[in-house]
This record gives structure tokens, sequence and C-alpha cells, in this order.
């Protein structure tokens, strides 16, 4: 007769065909009667061997860096604090991406290397609004390949960046309506 089943049915039913349980179902007990397991498996006694202790202050010979060297001092100024000496504030940024397109590109669909993602961008712009800034002489502004570093006497920023930029044919704008400072520099490119 036919009819459905399950799907366990189905698999029942294949393993009685094939002649019963499958052996690797159901464990062999162990050497107490119980099923063998990682907890059915016996402590090791002390052997007598000792465990050389870590000491403290003492430098590992084998070590391929200090501790010391792995400390970012990228943000280390975060004790840093203004001229009113409530400390800096972090401003709000945003980053936004540039991409050099022509009719062809848009409408006949003929750039082959282009999309939508940020890898085929060419400039890279960022947005850093600075509320109470009155003019962009208040701000001390470095750009490097991987990071941006801004200070004035009320905000502060270090920021890596999402891609590497050629940090010396960037430029930056200032928006007085606004009080946003406009980064903008061209994007590195480089194979992965």
């Amino acid at each position: 007769r036919r009819g459905t089943m399950s799907a366990y049915g189905d698999i029942a039913a294949m393993a009685t065909l094939l002649g019963g349980r499958d052996p690797d179902d159901t464990e062999s007990p162990g050497p107490s009667g119980a099923p063998f397991n990682p907890g059915a498996l016996p402590v090791a006694k002390d052997d007598g061997v000792a465990i050389p202790a870590v000491r403290p202050g003492k430098k590992d010979a084998k070590a391929i860096w200090d501790v010391s060297e792995l400390v970012d001092d990228f943000d280390d100024d975060s004790s840093e604090e203004g001229e009113d000496g409530s400390g800096l504030r972090i401003p709000t940024y945003e980053f936004m991406y540039k991409q050099a397109i022509n009719t062809a590109d848009a409408f006949l669909g003929m750039a082959h290397n282009k999309d939508p993602g940020s890898r085929s961008c060419e400039d890279m712009v960022l947005k850093i609004h600075l509320p109470g800034t009155r003019s962009m002489r208040e701000l001390d502004l470095e750009v490097e390949t991987d990071r941006l570093r801004l200070r004035s006497a009320t905000y502060k920023l270090n920021l890596y960046l999402p891609h590497k930029v050629d940090a010396d044919e960037g430029k930056a704008e200032w928006d007085q309506k606004l009080e946003t400072l406009k980064v903008t520099a061209r994007i590195r490119d480089e194979e992965y």
C-alpha cells in the first residue's frame, strides 16, 4: 500500500530493510559499564613532574615583541582638556564617496570596472560637524595615508580611514553656515 510517510518513518523503514540499527548509533559501554564519553576518561594523578611557574618581570628570550610595543599611541591623549577645563569632545562625522562616471557609464553600462561599492570610487569625503567653531583657523588638521587627526580648543578627532588616501593631494573646505569641515582626499588605487 502506498501512502505518505514522515521523514522519521522513512528512515526507520530503511533501517529495518538494511538489517536493523546502525552500530554507530549507540556507543559500547566503557569498562565500568557506563557509556564511554570524555567524562568517563580516568583522571591522571600527579606524576611528580614539576610545572614551571611564570615569573613576573622576566622577559621571554623567545618572544617576538614586548607588550609595550602593542600599545597604539595614535589616540594616547584621552586625558587632554580644552580651554574651558571640561575636556575635548568628539565631533560627529560621516564618510561619503565620489565616483567619476559619464553618460556612457550611466545610461549604456559601458564601465565594466565600476560598481556602486566604495572600491570603485575615486574620492573619499569626510564631513565633520563642529558646532560652535567659527572658522577653519581654529582647527589643526593632519591627514596621513591611513588616518586623520583633528584638534581644536573644543574638539578632538582621531580616525583610522576606511581606505588609504593620497594625503598630499587632498583639500579641506569650511562651511561657516553649517559649521562643517569637508575633507576630500583621493583614494589610492591598490590591489589586494
